[in-house]
């Protein structure tokens, strides 16, 4: 479907065109697209692809629209020819690795964000990617690979330490991912939800008193935190101090975006009193009904409903 021409920015098209100026057809696609008007940037981006092919930065912006719009017949084709006729474009090749991310081909992703890395080494970003890529197919060897490779050249970025800290987690081996968290901190000290990363990872480890410490100084940077508000509860828990431990449930729930998971945890804390069965039966009731598939709180509903 094609929105309807607009005389003036024809104009500004075929002058752009013209003067074979993709700076100036950029520009106007990104104006319409601050004012909404998606479609029109999509079919201007579409006649300047084909008045000026030589521009890999028209396609790239193209294939950004497509993937917006789902239109991924037309994306497939504009990336197929764009990338025949620039194949060294990393751009280009990013933006196919998002397309086909988006359609969770992780694979083809992989392959194509692995393409963009190796053309512009500088970029962290596509190497990001290929390891959630690479994660993501259950190949947690090649992520930490690529990661390590990108941080002998970019040791302080500190996304790339934070990306093999997720690695290591998924490897189940907390302990490396809580010194790749404490470095990304080292490197991006204000950027607060590697401080959650780090609690997780403690918790992780059974470090209950760093892990309660760590969810507390995330919390002083937001309290709307359900993830840290869930650590310093079963940290706090396990060390014994049962008041701070429901707080901690308690806050989690109010925290919570969608208070499902939470719920869930707090019912299943508060199922270990018996005093408070009627309580925990409701939470894990409602926990349930989100999330029938998780059977700890179904199991533990199961088991106690009798004996409230």
């Amino acid at each position: 479907m094609t929105s309807s021409p607009d005389p003036e920015l024809e104009r500004c098209l075929q002058a752009a065109v013209a003067q074979g100026e993709a700076s100036e057809v950029l520009r106007i696609a990104d104006e319409l697209q601050r004012g909404g008007r998606f479609a029109e940037a999509r079919d201007l981006l579409e006649k300047a692809w084909a008045a000026l092919p030589s521009e890999p930065r028209i396609a790239t912006r193209l294939l950004d629209i497509l993937k917006r719009y789902h239109g991924w017949r037309r994306f497939d084709e504009i990336a197929s020819a764009a990338l025949d006729a620039h194949p060294g474009s990393s751009d280009l090749w990013f933006a196919v690795g998002c397309g086909v991310e988006v359609r969770r081909d992780w694979t083809a992703a992989c392959e194509a964000f692995g393409k963009a890395a190796a053309l512009a080494p500088d970029e962290v970003e596509p190497v990001l990617r290929m390891a959630r890529m690479y994660r993501m197919e259950g190949q947690v060897t090649e992520a930490i690979r690529v990661l390590s490779q990108s941080l002998r050249r970019h040791p302080t970025v500190a996304p790339l330490h934070a990306g093999l800290g997720y690695a290591w987690i998924q490897e189940e081996r907390p302990e490396k991912a809580v010194r790749c968290f404490r470095k990304a901190l080292e490197y991006q000290p204000d950027w607060q939800p590697y401080l959650n990363d780090l609690a997780g990872a403690l918790m992780l480890c059974e470090r209950w008193r760093e892990a309660a410490e760590a969810a507390m100084e995330s919390l002083r940077e937001r309290k709307r935190n359900e993830r840290a508000w869930t650590v310093y509860a079963i940290a706090n828990a396990r060390l014994g101090d049962q008041a701070r431990a429901e707080q901690g449930y308690r806050n989690a729930v109010r925290a919570a975006r969608e208070p499902g998971r939470a719920k869930g945890n707090y019912g299943l804390f508060l199922s270990r009193n018996p005093e408070r069965f009627l309580e925990a039966v409701r939470l894990l009731q409602e926990a349930r009904e989100v999330h029938p598939d998780w059977d700890e709180v179904g199991n533990r509903l199961a088991q106690i409903t009798k004996r409230a």
